[in-house]
């Protein structure tokens, strides 16, 4: 007599997982959580760095508008400090004024670097034209990652944009 050969169809075959398949699933989601965690744990760094760089040309554009303005019959400039940014009034920077605006900067942030024309740490409109012989950049950067920057350029006619 002929034996009976069992035949094993996909449909006998248990439902599950196998273990190897597991773990490629869970590799695989290991990988996909690493660089979303990675990309979005910079966020917060690039917004306040962004924000930051935002306050900084605000600062310059008010000091020479007020400047152009004639306000006061003055000069106004902007002083540069590690953790803050100043505007005073006046042809010098003065840290006890009573007339300055103080804008520190973002706990995170620091002004990493200040190259201006002549060296100072300080930028003076003229009145009646804009313009500063104190041209130059101003350097933020993250405390964190000193990589990610954003540079503020001065220019000598006074208008200041940033990367």
């Amino acid at each position: 007599m002929p034996k009976e050969t069992k035949k094993i169809s996909l449909s006998n075959r248990s439902k599950g997982f196998s273990l190897v398949e597991m773990l490629v699933v869970l590799a695989v989601g290991a990988v996909i959580t690493t660089i979303v965690v990675g990309v979005f744990s910079k966020a917060p760094g690039r917004q306040a760095l962004d924000k930051q760089t935002s306050v900084i040309l605000s600062l310059l554009e008010q000091a020479r508008g007020l400047t152009l303005s004639a306000k006061n019959a003055s000069v106004y400039g902007v002083h540069f400090e590690t953790a803050k940014a100043i505007l005073f009034t006046g042809p010098t920077y003065s840290a006890g004024a009573a007339s300055n605006i103080v804008e520190p900067v973002h706990s995170s942030l620091q002004i990493s670097a200040i190259s201006l024309a002549g060296g100072g740490s300080d930028v003076i409109f003229n009145r009646l034209v804009g313009d500063t012989a104190q041209y130059g950049t101003v350097t933020l950067s993250l405390l964190a990652s000193t990589t990610q920057t954003k540079t503020v350029t001065i220019f000598s006619t006074g208008i200041a944009s940033s990367n």
